[in-house]
């Protein structure tokens, strides 16, 4: 009873760190090939450019609230993004909810290989930026 406590407990801790982990490995993949910074400026629509709120940050949660769509210019945003980061999460929590107090080492290194290895494939497999037009 108390290992399946504990595996409840560590996941539920590791799971809102693995999205949050995913929504800046998503950041990081949207702006570093646009030479853009990933500290400046803070996160906001791509379109409208509105700063956007802490509530509109909580990862997948906000997309479902949002139904997937930016509050200021209602652009659609992509459904891959909270998938990818949904992904980030089970990769970090389901480990240790399944085998994390019996063998934690073991556990948290298969998570971070796992969100490692979802980022990598996604890094390499991203598409193509669109080309910019050329300001005269």
């Amino acid at each position: 009873m108390v290992d399946i406590l504990c595996n409840l407990l560590g996941a539920a801790f590791l799971l809102p760190l693995g999205a949050a982990l995913g929504s800046f490995f998503e950041l990081v993949l949207d702006r570093v090939p646009r030479g853009e910074s990933i500290v400046w400026p803070p996160s906001h629509c791509r379109v409208c450019s509105r700063r956007l709120t802490p509530d509109e940050l909580v990862p997948v949660i906000s997309y479902l609230v949002q139904h997937g769509r930016c509050r200021g210019c209602d652009t659609p945003i992509g459904r891959g993004v909270p998938v990818r980061e949904g992904l980030s999460a089970l990769a970090l929590g389901l480990p240790w909810l399944l085998v994390g107090c019996q063998h934690p080492v073991f556990s948290l290194i298969t998570g971070v290989l796992l969100l490692a290895a979802i980022w990598v494939i996604r890094a390499l497999t991203q598409g193509p930026l669109p080309k910019t037009p050329k300001s005269n």
